[in-house]
């Protein structure tokens, strides 16, 4: 398991993340981790804070704010990258809360793309 990637958006540093093997948020197929913000980060907080928030709620009005959320947020380019720049994961989701960061890769995604070494 890879112990660092960078989140990044439209080719900026948002985040640094920290898998750590440990399943607290979620039980499904997503990586887990700690993380680490940065100064871009700050201007999209509120939508990662309003996407999480959304979560738990089932109703077509917040699915469909949680849908544009997440449009507004992945069109510029919204990808988990290896320090090296070796992989680039598309990902389906990223969520953040209580200190923790879970995300779901999408490996054969066009738009994933790993290079050998």
């Amino acid at each position: 398991m890879d112990t660092e990637w960078r989140l990044t958006r439209g080719g900026e540093l948002l985040a640094i993340l920290r898998p750590d093997g440990q399943q607290l948020m979620t039980d499904q197929q997503a990586v887990e981790g700690r993380y680490e913000t940065t100064a871009a980060f700050e201007p999209v907080r509120h939508l990662f804070e309003r996407e999480t928030a959304l979560l738990d709620v089932d109703s077509e009005q917040e699915n469909a704010e949680w849908a544009d959320i997440w449009e507004e947020l992945s069109a510029p380019g919204l990808f988990v990258e290896s320090p090296d720049g070796r992989k680039r994961i598309d990902i389906l989701w990223i969520h953040f809360k209580n200190n923790r960061a879970w995300w779901f890769p999408l490996y054969r995604s066009p738009k994933t793309l790993i290079r050998e070494g």
